[in-house]
């Protein structure tokens, strides 16, 4: 004979049994719900909330600082052959991802020559310049002409104080830079009547300094005037420049500028 349940049903199930259940569900529910909102506030917490750090006024990094200059918490620049480049401008060059994963906030050096994408080889210093092959030698000498002429130098990295690149620099003269034709790069290998020395042989401008507008084409009558180097202005890949007797300072890509000779 069955006997009689004091506790009702719900299609044959005890009332107590779906509650369980439900309770059960519920603290689930409320802990991944707390889980997701813990994500969540971790995730922004990772993400840049204010303004970028600016790049030394000295011009001097190591290899340390300049890991804080990787694209989030500061412009993004690399270090090749003892100088520090500003490359925030560049297409290729992006935070988190391809070279810009590899290299951001790191020396390239080894890198380069050795024609590596090992995560491990950026920032490696235990290698002299003459264990590199005459290949190599050739290869370091074209990335330092590339990143040197087209983005702007900030800065040197102390690690390599007493490192001799002449070689290398030499090496740099023949080299053409990457993405530019014959022509065009015996053209910008000739230094401008008032500038002094070419871009390409690693000048580095700072804020304050005497700069020449060339090469603009979409306002022609900017070419030949000298402004003041203000800023760089990461996200639009360009250098401000206030220019004599004009109010507001206008953007310049860093291919249209370059150092004044002093007068």
């Amino acid at each position: 004979m069955a006997v009689a349940s004091d506790s009702p049903s719900v299609l044959g199930v005890s009332t107590s049994v779906v509650v369980t259940v439900l309770l059960g569900v519920a603290s689930a529910l409320a802990f991944l719900w707390r889980r997701i909102r813990k994500d969540e506030s971790e995730t922004e917490e990772d993400e840049p909330t204010g303004a970028q750090e600016e790049l030394p006024a000295d011009g001097i990094f190591t290899i340390e600082s300049l890991g804080r200059f990787n694209g989030v918490t500061g412009p993004l620049c690399m270090g090749v052959c003892g100088k520090v480049v500003n490359v925030s401008s560049s297409e290729n060059i992006t935070v988190g991802q391809g070279y810009g994963k590899l290299w951001a906030g790191r020396d390239a050096t080894y890198s380069l020559a050795t024609l590596s994408l090992k995560m491990e080889d950026a920032n490696t210093m235990d290698f002299t310049l003459d264990q590199f092959t005459p290949d190599q030698v050739q290869a370091l000498a074209g990335w330092y002409k590339h990143f040197t002429h087209k983005y702007p130098i900030v800065g040197r990295l102390t690690e390599y104080e007493n490192w001799d690149f002449g070689t290398i620099e030499e090496e740099a003269k023949s080299q053409t830079p990457f993405g530019l034709g014959k022509d065009k790069a015996a053209d910008s290998d000739a230094a401008p009547a008032k500038a002094s020395p070419a871009p390409e042989e690693g000048v580095m401008m700072r804020a304050g300094d005497k700069v020449l507008i060339q090469g603009v084409e979409s306002r022609t009558e900017l070419n030949g005037r000298i402004g003041t180097l203000l800023t760089f202005v990461a996200e639009k890949g360009r250098f401000a420049v206030k220019l004599e007797g004009e109010e507001d300072p206008i953007l310049l890509k860093p291919d249209n500028l370059s150092k004044a000779a002093a007068s």
